[in-house]
């Protein structure tokens, strides 16, 4: 190789082609002058561009040969003018392999310093270079097979599709952090934005995803530019009205860009923390809060895809860091018209998974701060018709039911036997009756009296159930407890009296026979099996011992103290006594 200083360069194997490199950018040992700088990166350059394909081959060769020039004193204290030699190498000169390592030496060194994409006066010239690099026909078949790999084939075809995809990306850094104006933004027409979106569609089936990535992060960069130049503008009425070309490019085809919002939605899911990643799921999220907010395209994407979305929405917002708060937030901005604009307002995914992943980022306010921007955007999240009607549900499954308490004590009574509304309807007519009291005037007293008495009585009497098959012993138990609480209740009057009367008279009547029967054997007329006779016996005997009454208990035994000697005569007889209490009359001697 001859450069264009004459100096012919002959490399054979690896290890020379790295050591010519190192000598190329080693300065002499005096002040080198500009020309010398100058000269040192043209030698640099033409090395790389007749060797690349055959010693930089692998991504990791090619960015350790540019780092060998961006460490050396080149750009350690001339970048500027370096900078200025690449662009002009860039206008000038037609060889694409020359053009490949420029473009590589600007993307690396823009990498480690952003300022260098933030220079609107040096893109500005590269800009239509960049876009007719992109713009070029590649057949996909032959850019599949070779695309990265370099060596061996047809050297146009490879070079072509490596600076095509490189150019996409110096576009898309150059994009991302610069901020364009409305008059800089028309050299990105429809014709090219309509052509990257075909460019997504026919790079689908690559095996090399990256290019068809790098493609799609340029376009939703292109959308930010438009996005930030209208923010002055007044709303467009309609869409096809509107300064973003992004959005009126891809509102006329919906129906055949699928794959691009597939790859945004794949791309959200595998972004890792890295800046650019971060960077790059910012920009995606406002495309996709623009499709989501937008007449026409709010059903853009496929269901199955909006569930797939809902799913990194419920990982990112809970897993995200304090540092990444804002990203957290534009999250929270684009999951309201998610649930609420899209066909997931019909379709109730993972809602109790997002109300608990929502509410769990404004709990435990008493331990941490809340920023107040993410409890307002919860807030309306939470207060979608989504979540309303979910609250409702879960307020209808936990509430207990409405119960009426006279429907539960009549089931109990009627489950023992006992009329249901007894009660009530006691009430209702003794109320009717006193009533019937202070209103009649004709009738005398007495019977006033004897009528109330009479509807009391009536109220008051209890109804005896039917007897069920195999349960006369319950029917004993119910019938005789009717008969004690109508006697207990009604004693005081003069129904209950006669009621209590005829009551023992049927006792006595029952108690006569040789069989002892029951009020429920007498009112039905039927004969007692064994286990009746044994039943009503037991009754009897627990109603004789609860109202029988206990004998008084015997007095204590009182011990019999001993005999004290009290006296002796004179024929040695010994008088005794018993001393039953301290009195005067013990010390009495005899």
């Amino acid at each position: 190789m001859e450069d264009e200083f004459g100096i012919v360069y002959v490399v054979e194997t690896a290890q020379q082609f790295w050591s010519e490199l190192e000598d190329v950018l080693t300065l002499p040992n005096k002040i080198p002058t500009l020309q010398q700088l100058d000269a040192m990166l043209i030698r640099w350059l033409a090395l790389c561009s007749t060797y690349h394909e055959q010693y930089l081959q692998s991504p990791l060769q090619l960015e350790h040969a540019c780092g060998l020039l961006l460490d050396s004193e080149l750009f350690a204290f001339h970048s500027e003018r370096m900078c200025e030699r690449l662009t002009e190498t860039a206008q000038s000169n037609t060889n694409p392999h020359c053009q490949f390592m420029v473009y590589n030496v600007l993307l690396y060194f823009g990498r480690r310093r952003a300022d260098v994409f933030r220079s609107a006066k040096r893109w500005q010239p590269l800009i239509p270079l960049l876009m007719d690099h992109v713009l070029v026909e590649i057949d996909q078949d032959i850019e599949d097979e070779y695309f990265g790999q370099g060596g061996g084939g047809p050297g146009a075809v490879v070079i072509e599709a490596k600076l095509r995809s490189l150019c996409v990306r110096l576009l898309y850094e150059m994009c991302r952090w610069q901020k364009l104006s409305v008059t800089e933004l028309r050299v990105f027409d429809d014709t090219f934005i309509d052509y990257l979106f075909d460019l997504v569609e026919q790079t689908r089936h690559m095996q090399d995803e990256s290019f068809n990535y790098s493609v799609i992060k340029f376009i939703v960069a292109l959308n930010e530019q438009f996005m930030v130049a209208s923010i002055n503008e007044v709303a467009a009425a309609n869409v096809q009205d509107s300064k973003n070309r992004v959005l009126r490019v891809l509102m006329r085809r919906l129906g055949s860009s699928r794959t691009f919002g597939e790859n945004m939605i794949y791309m959200l899911n595998r972004a890792e923390r890295t800046p650019d990643d971060l960077c790059m799921q910012l920009l995606v999220l406002k495309l996709i809060y623009l499709l989501f907010t937008t007449k026409g395209t709010s059903e853009y994407f496929y269901t199955n895809d909006l569930c797939v979305l809902v799913d990194v929405f419920l990982r990112e917002v809970v897993d995200l860091d304090d540092d990444s708060e804002s990203l957290r937030h534009t999250y929270l901005r684009v999951l309201h018209p998610l649930l609420t604009k899209t066909q997931l307002r019909e379709v109730p995914y993972k809602r109790p998974q997002i109300k608990q992943s929502l509410e769990s980022l404004v709990r435990n306010e008493v331990i941490r701060d809340i920023n107040p921007t993410t409890r307002r955007l919860v807030e309306r999240c939470l207060g979608g018709e989504w979540c309303v009607g979910l609250r409702k549900a879960e307020m209808q499954k936990t509430s207990p039911p409405a119960s009426d308490g006279g429907g539960a004590v009549a089931y109990s009574r009627s489950h023992l036997g006992l009329p249901a509304s007894s009660s009530t309807s006691a009430g209702k007519t003794l109320k009717a009756s006193r009533s019937a009291e202070h209103l009649s005037s004709g009738g005398s007293t007495a019977d006033a009296r004897r009528g109330s008495e009479t509807s009391l009585a009536g109220a008051r009497a209890p109804m005896i159930p039917p007897k069920r098959k195999g349960t006369v012993n319950s029917a004993h138990v119910d019938g005789l407890y009717a008969d004690r609480k109508a006697m207990g209740s009604y004693a005081s009057s003069e129904a209950g009296s006669e009621f209590a009367v005829a009551t023992t008279t049927m006792r006595k009547e029952a108690g006569s026979r040789s069989v002892p029967v029951s009020p429920a054997d007498g009112e039905f007329g039927q004969s007692e099996s064994k286990a009746d006779k044994h039943g009503e016996a037991f009754i009897r005997h627990r109603d004789s011992v609860k109202h029988r009454r206990e004998p008084p208990p015997a007095p204590p035994k009182r011990r019999k103290p001993p005999a004290i000697p009290v006296n002796k005569n004179s024929n040695g007889t010994v008088f005794t006594t018993i001393i039953k209490s301290s009195s005067p009359l013990s010390n009495v001697h005899l």
